[in-house]
Order: structure tokens, then sequence, then C-alpha cells
């Protein structure tokens, strides 16, 4: 839980926001998970992971709202699970964010910064993927397929889709590696809406999205560096759901380039310093639509169990950009919010971690 003081800034019409204070869960969560040995090596596995939100103005408590499958796995063979859960494309950069899962998450920028019925960096409903075992000591893949379109059952209907991939390096000597690909295909009749674009609406053409992830790592001793650089593509030109309708058909509408880096110091086996920036680059070279977001933290832990911490995150968008901290997720609370295009919201939170 933190105590947040957040201001949403002022936008480049003028308009005036406010500072407003919450208390915020910052994806508080509780689960249960087992498996079953089957022989030869195989498992059968399981797992029920739910989002519980004290002090949030999201009170949607619903089970299984997080990671939650049942699957197959062998220390061999690798893993297959179905139901909902994070995509590959999400899981090769998350460990990066040394503010995950915050008000300084960067999900704010990272991930697209667009979604149509899919975001990139997700976690997805009716996802079958598999996992290998370690490769040669060095590299872990993952594929997943995720059905985006489950309750149409007519030819009329959109056939909605994701793949999603994703290898993950141990280079060696403290080095990390990995590269991510995403692809969404929104058939025509999709109910969509693009993230400070447009107002909800449909696509009257069939639309793919994609999305492609470098991260690097490294660990040294008390240092922990992290670098993630990502860009999209699409071919929405044309589609009035997006605003683009005077657009060439087929045109990019929504690509730009995004990357964060970031970097934590223990100062003691008990204190660390943190500090990230993110950018995000102007969409299809629109002026003004980049944003930046600078975060600075301390973390102190009081026991094995238990931290407490502090930090400042800013995010500055620019003349129509209009990004919000933390992405907006029920499960840090909800939107930030901002006064509108071009403000920069900024936030100071104090909390306590406690894991069980």
């Amino acid at each position: 839980m933190s105590y947040d003081s957040i201001k949403t800034g002022t936008s480049a019409a003028g308009v005036a926001g406010l500072t407003s204070n919450r208390v915020s869960s910052n994806t508080t969560l509780i689960g249960l998970k087992g498996s079953e040995d089957l022989g030869d090596g195989l498992s059968a596995i399981w797992q029920i992971e739910s989002l519980v939100t004290p002090g949030s103005t999201n009170t949607a408590n619903t089970f299984g709202t997080r990671n939650t499958f049942a699957g197959l796995s062998s220390a061999a063979a690798g893993t297959v699970v179905m139901g909902r859960h994070d995509t590959p494309y999400k899981i090769s950069t998350r460990a990066l964010d040394v503010f995950g899962d915050g008000i300084a998450d960067n999900r704010s920028i990272m991930g697209g910064g667009t979604k149509a019925v899919a975001s990139f960096d997700g976690r997805q409903d009716q996802v079958v993927a598999y996992i290998s075992p370690k490769l040669g000591n060095v590299a872990t893949l993952a594929i997943g397929y995720v059905n985006l379109s489950p309750a149409n059952v007519l030819a009329t209907a959109s056939k909605d889709a994701a793949w999603s991939l994703a290898g993950m390096f141990d280079i060696g000597s403290g080095f990390g590696a990995s590269l991510a690909y995403e692809a969404h295909d929104i058939g025509a009749g999709t109910t969509v809406a693009a993230i400070g674009l447009a107002p909800i609406g449909v696509y009257t053409a069939a639309v793919k999205e994609k999305a492609t992830k470098l991260g690097l790592s490294y660990v040294q001793d008390a240092f922990t560096v992290g670098f993630a650089y990502e860009k999209t593509s699409d071919n929405a030109g044309g589609q009035v759901a997006l605003g683009a309708g005077a657009l060439a058909a087929g045109s990019n509408v929504l690509g730009h380039s995004d990357y964060y880096l970031s970097g934590k110091y223990m100062v003691s086996a008990s204190d660390a310093v943190k500090l990230a920036y993110g950018h995000a680059g102007q969409i299809n070279g629109a002026t003004g639509s980049d944003a930046k977001q600078v975060s600075v933290g301390y973390d102190h832990s009081l026991s094995k169990r238990t931290s407490v911490y502090a930090l400042y995150t800013k995010l500055s968008n620019g003349t129509t950009a209009a990004y919000v901290l933390g992405s907006g997720t029920a499960s840090i609370g909800g939107a930030t919010t901002i006064a509108g295009a071009g403000a920069s919201p900024s936030a100071l939170a104090f909390g306590l971690k406690h894991t069980f």
C-alpha cells in the first residue's frame, strides 16, 4: 500500500489540474498454486491468482483476475499452460522495471502506448502458451496464442487474435538480453479505443498491429542496470475509429518507438536507490505527440518480508500527448487522470510492502 500525492498538471490549452491525495494498492494480490507428479518427469500444474484492491477507487475484486491457468510441465520438454496469462512479449522485459506495479510503472509509456482489443504489455484471457526449458543453459524461448474474440460465433463476425513470441538469454558475466515480437490481427467490425487519440469506434476494415522489443540487463555486485527499446507499427490508415479516416488506407497511424533506462544501487544490504527514465517517441512523426518520464526512489528493508519506500515521478507530455502515470490500470488505483493533452502529471508516494 502507498499514500500518493498526485498533481494532474496543466494542459497545453491552459486547463489547470489539481493536487489529489489517495491510498493505492499497487498490485496487491493473493493466490493459490499446486502441482501433481505424473511420473517420467511430467507434472500437472495449476494456479489461481487474484487482484485485491484495498483503498482503491476500483473495487472489482474478481476471483482469478491475474495469471490463472492449468497446464503440464516437464523439466526436459518445457511447460504448456492454458487460461489467463502474461504474454511472452510482456514477460520478456518486466524484470527491468525497477518501479513495476506502482504509480511510476514504465507501462505509462511502454507497451506501445496504444491498444485496440489487446495491449502489447498485457495479460490476456484465452491464452495458450509454451515456455521452453533453459536451452544450453543460456536461452529460454516462449510462444503464445491469444483468441481475442471468443464470443464471436457467426461467419460475419470478426476473428481477432494475437501471436506473441520472446527469447530470454543469459549471456554470462552479469549480462542478460531478450528479444520479443507480438502481432494483433483485429477484424472489421471490432469495437476499439486508442489511448488519448479518439473515442470508442468500430473498425471498418481489418487491422494488424505489431510491436518488437529488445531488452538488455547487467548485474554486478551492488549495481543493476536495465534498458528496453520498443517499436510499434500498424496499417490502420483510413479508420475513422482512430480519427484517421483522412489518412491513406493501410498507412501507419500510431506507430512510434519507446525506450526505458533503469538503474538500482544497493547502498547497503537493506537500502537501495533507484532511478529510471522513459521516453515515448512521436506518433508517426506528429509534432508534440512524444512524452518522457523521470522517476527516483529509495527502498528500505525492515525485514526479509517487509519494506518501506518513497518515490517521485514526473511524466512530461508533448503538446498533443495524453499519457498518464501508471498506465491507468485498476491494479494501482485506476487512472491518474490529467487536465488534458499536454499536461505533465507528477506524484510523490510513500509506501509499505509486505509479502507472506
